[in-house]
């Protein structure tokens, strides 16, 4: 891996690279695929999956558990898909996630067209600093979300 891959610390927290927030579960040279390979992302609180594209492949992912927002297109716009969505990202878009919570993982899976499951990747740092811009916001308004919830729930007498 080039030097673009590695993860960079921010103010807003991390931008991890690929290599570290993926684990391959299914691609060529583990299985007999010929067009899909698959893995687990996990996030861990207060770190960002950093810009990246794939010329060539589509990509869907699964998320499983956490608060993420998806940031997408050359101004990085914000997403946000739940738990139990999927969301798809086409060839040659970029894109970024981003863990909203500062302690809980993200947890998702994802399935590319690519069967070496990271033969594909193009980290984009021209990106970071769009990406790094908006954490704080979305963080904030994610937990202000969250109070929110928690505080119309409770009894009030």
């Amino acid at each position: 891996m080039d030097a673009t891959t590695t993860p960079m610390p921010s103010a807003a927290g991390n931008l991890a690279s690929e290599e570290e927030a993926l684990k391959p579960i299914l691609r060529t040279g583990i299985v007999l695929t010929r067009a899909l390979s698959g893995g687990r992302m996990h996030l861990p609180g207060a770190t960002t999956l950093a810009p990246q594209r794939h010329d060539t492949t589509e990509t869907a992912i699964a998320i499983i558990s956490g608060h993420v927002a998806i940031l997408s297109g050359n101004a990085m716009q914000p997403f946000h898909p739940q738990a139990g969505d999927m969301i798809y990202i086409p060839a040659t878009l970029p894109y970024a996630v981003v863990n909203l919570s500062n302690n809980a993982s993200v947890l998702a899976l994802v399935f590319r067209t690519d069967p070496g499951f990271d033969t594909d990747v193009h980290r984009m740092p021209e990106l970071d600093q769009a990406v790094c811009d908006q954490i704080p916001d979305l963080r904030r308004a994610h937990h202000k979300a969250l109070l929110t919830r928690r505080s119309g729930r409770a009894r009030r007498t």
